[in-house]
């Protein structure tokens, strides 16, 4: 499947992940966010992140949290004179009640949030990537576009979490 069905519909797949970003405070620590997608239309936005250097998650080297009925994003940063950033999360914080929300802190100084009625999210391979990530300061575009995995991107998920809190009263 491509990285990009997942915003289409939901995938089952047979396994939780070992740490749950949906739940579990800190567990996307170090992942490198790579791109956001958002589609107003169906009110969902995807989150995309590389593994390759996660301190928690390490059984594969991409995850994606989609949020759905999302009723609050944003993102701030520091303004950047490079060309590309790493934006590698130094804190994730999910939290529930009435709406879904998770909080993330990057390193160097950003932010994101996302409030969603459903969340999702998955743990997987995106095939032939290399053990580490391109280096943006060094690496050529070629060697960059190859070396990350984008909406495009061919995934085979192994762990996934749901949670769905439309339905609470």
């Amino acid at each position: 499947m491509l990285l990009e069905e997942l915003l289409i519909r939901p995938t089952e797949v047979g396994h939780a992940p070992v740490m749950d970003a949906l739940s579990e405070a800190d567990a996307l620590q170090e992942a490198q966010l790579l791109d956001v997608r958002v589609c107003a239309l169906t009110s969902t936005v995807g989150l995309l992140f590389d593994l390759r250097m996660a301190l928690q998650l390490r059984t594969a080297n991409t995850a994606v949290v989609v949020g759905r009925g999302v009723q609050d994003f944003s993102w701030s940063a520091e303004h950047r004179e490079t060309a590309r950033t790493a934006w590698n999360v130094a804190g994730s914080e999910p939290a529930g009640g009435d709406l879904f929300s998770l909080s993330l802190a990057f390193f160097p100084r950003a932010r994101l949030r996302l409030v969603s009625e459903r969340a999702e999210f998955y743990v997987g391979e995106v095939a032939g990537l290399d053990p580490t990530p391109p280096d943006y300061g060094v690496d050529d575009e070629a060697r960059i576009k190859a070396g990350l995995a984008g909406w495009a991107s061919t995934f085979e998920p192994v762990q996934a979490a749901f949670l769905d809190l439309s339905t609470r009263a």
